[in-house]
């Protein structure tokens, strides 16, 4: 758990480092230009690649594809019905925080490290079909519930539609794009795109953490304004959506053909297990919705789930 989770925080405390120096003349235009960097080219880059390189022959693992797919739903449909009275800010970055997991730093580490090696192809299935349903549909979630602040763009441009500013983000293309190029793209076309994406990839966690431990720094006195909110967002990611996918594992076990072996189960579980991913931030500071909410949630989510989750999944994972 600690070797997973060093490097993540050793990037977040170096941008709080950087923030104390005074590296930066200007903090607030550093953290805007490392998020576009993070958000028009690295995450894309990181998820086209991960997408178009994961196996996903899932035409006969229908339950698969479920386990992993509804209980993201369902937790969107919850937590759309129960925050409907809470600030526009904070129920945009609830819904997007707490069903957008960091599936790729920790989920796949620790399913290879929990269940063995040889779930690396299987987590990687389970981690694209989070990307390809999670990146729109939280994106959308994030403009949508986020009323008056989906509204303007923050480079001053009219007022665009949640539908039109979502189809105008590259981080919503990467999925579909990778999908599309697997489908009708011959590989020798895609192969030199695919080690350029990679290369860009790679720098999308750790600069991403960088900005916002810079953010931190930056906001340290609001960001300490902890409320109720924050809470839910937390709770939301390592309660409701662990139990919602315990629920669909259990739910599909008795289904012919849709019930899951143990340790395809166990990999589901850990992937829907995982604190809010680190592109939450990068959504949000991008659009202007729910920041400080969001960096909160992203570092007390991985703070919360270092300390609980060594305690209570082995347990959980005996269950199935």
């Amino acid at each position: 758990m600690l070797a997973a989770a060093s490097p993540l925080i050793l990037a977040l405390a170096l941008g709080v480092v950087f923030g104390l120096c005074a590296l930066f003349p200007a903090p607030e235009q550093a953290i805007s230009t490392l998020n576009r960097f993070c958000l028009y080219l690295a995450f894309p880059a990181l998820i086209f690649a991960s997408v178009y390189e994961a196996q996903l022959d899932v035409s006969d693992a229908w339950g698969l594809v479920l386990a992993t797919v509804l209980p993201t739903l369902a937790a969107l449909l919850i937590l759309g019905l129960s925050t409907r009275r809470m600030r526009p800010e904070a129920r945009a970055a609830m819904g997007l925080g707490g069903c957008l997991g960091n599936i790729a730093y920790l989920g796949i580490p620790l399913s290879t490290t929990l269940v063995g090696p040889e779930m690396l192809g299987l987590a990687s299935v389970v981690a694209a079909l989070h990307i390809v349903v999670t990146i729109p549909l939280g994106t959308w979630t994030l403009l949508r519930w986020g009323g008056v602040g989906a509204e303007t763009d923050p480079d001053g441009e009219q007022p665009r539609a949640p539908l039109s500013r979502l189809l105008r983000q590259p981080l919503v293309w990467a999925p579909v794009s990778a999908l599309v190029a697997r489908a009708v793209v011959p590989a020798g076309w895609v192969e030199p795109v695919l080690a350029p994406a990679k290369w860009f990839g790679a720098a999308a966690s750790p600069v991403a953490l960088f900005m916002i431990g810079l953010y931190l720094y930056v906001h340290r006195r609001e960001l300490l304004h902890l409320g109720w909110s924050d809470a839910g967002l937390i709770a939301a990611k390592l309660l409701l959506l662990p139990s919602l996918a315990l629920l669909c594992l259990w739910a599909l076990r008795p289904i012919a053909g849709l019930g899951l072996e143990a340790d395809a189960a166990k990999v589901v579980f850990i992937q829907a297990a995982t604190p809010t991913a680190i592109t939450t931030f990068a959504l949000a500071e991008a659009y202007g919705i729910g920041r400080e909410a969001m960096a909160r949630g992203i570092v007390g989510s991985t703070l919360l789930f270092m300390v609980l989750f060594p305690l209570f999944a082995p347990r959980v994972l005996d269950l199935l």
